[in-house]
């Protein structure tokens, strides 16, 4: 018969086996292979990640209790009844919007819904801002060429100079905006 571990024993060994379940949303065979290139397993690679990201947040005031991040209010598990339909719905636009489902109600009570982000936020700025130089070169062109139009006497370029001055207003206009809009998305990136 064996002796039983003390009971403090038994503590230690259980707080040091906490367990996380974690929904990969097809990232496994990444995992895998990441963890196979460094030669450890798929779970060392997940701590050490998990060990490098908590080093860098900022220190709480200690307090090991779970927490909402918006609110700093104690966080307690609350089971929901849903038809099905709306459960499906629930899962995918919490995952959508790369959040939990709990975090996702939340903000839904609170009035202010979880936002999905784009598949890859990165290449849409990217983007947004090759665009906006292509416009930029655009403008300056138009501008140029308004330049040149004005040398020119005859009242028959009228008609262009109108309408090239319009679209050099519209490119600024976007310019403009697109600016607004890059930096808006390189703060929510940044979050």
């Amino acid at each position: 018969m064996r002796a039983a571990k003390p009971i403090d024993q038994v503590q230690t060994s259980a707080a040091m086996r906490d367990r996380v379940t974690v929904d990969l949303r097809g990232m496994r065979l990444q995992l895998q292979a990441q963890a196979a290139r460094r030669q450890m397993t798929a779970a060392a690679l997940v701590r050490h990640a998990v060990t490098a990201m908590l080093d860098d947040a900022p220190s709480d005031a200690g307090d090991s209790r779970s927490t909402d991040g918006n609110c700093g209010t104690q966080v307690i598990k609350v089971t929901l009844r849903l038809p099905v339909a709306h459960a499906v719905v629930l899962a995918s636009r919490s995952r959508v919007a790369d959040v939990s489902q709990g975090t996702y109600v939340a903000r839904l009570i609170d009035g202010m819904p979880a936002q999905p982000r784009a598949p890859d936020h990165t290449r849409a700025v990217a983007a947004l801002m090759a665009s906006t130089d292509r416009l930029a070169a655009l403008s300056s062109d138009l501008n140029a060429f308004m330049r040149l139009l004005g040398r020119a006497p005859r009242s028959e370029l009228e008609p262009y100079r109108a309408s090239i001055r319009s679209l050099a207003d519209d490119v600024r206009a976007h310019l403009a905006s697109a600016a607004a809009l890059v930096a808006a998305l390189r703060a929510t990136r940044g979050r």
